[in-house]
């Protein structure tokens, strides 16, 4: 039986959000600043977002606070942001882009077209035989002293 795909949809530039991440600030909402796909480790696609704390934003000031971040970090959603038929384009867009990237680095992966270089054999150097002190004080009483 094939398992129905749900279909992705990007929440609103803008958003007002809850999140339950280790970076989050006590107390503080976030909203919506960027959006991004990617894959987890078991090859899902998830939405990524990047949010500014609320009322400070994504000011230079406050560049720290930002926190990238998946769909599951969002607990809540408190606002939802403008959303129209270009987002969905923007959604189609990324995800081909990622799927063409995955294809290009299998591919890479696949055909290395970096040539391996043959290793030169390098004849060993021969260790110079370490004398005992006591014959070294004789031949040199002040070898020590000479660095």
């Amino acid at each position: 039986m094939a398992e129905k795909e749900e279909k992705l949809q990007f929440l609103g530039l803008g958003s007002v959000v809850e999140i339950d991440h280790m970076d989050a600030l006590t107390d503080t909402l976030y909203f919506i600043v960027a959006r991004a796909v990617g894959k987890d480790s078991s090859g899902q696609t998830i939405l990524r977002y990047q949010v500014a704390p609320h009322p400070e934003g994504a000011t230079k000031k406050h560049e720290d606070k930002i926190i990238t971040l998946s769909e599951g970090d969002i607990s809540k959603t408190i606002f939802e942001g403008y959303r129209d038929e270009k987002d969905d384009i923007f959604l189609s867009e990324m995800l081909e882009g990622m799927e063409q990237a995955i294809k290009k680095m299998k591919t890479s992966s696949n055909h290395s077209t970096i040539p391996l270089k043959k290793v030169e054999e390098v004849p060993a150097t021969p260790v110079p035989k370490i004398e005992d002190e006591s014959e070294l004080l004789k031949k040199d009483p002040f070898y020590k002293f000479k660095a």
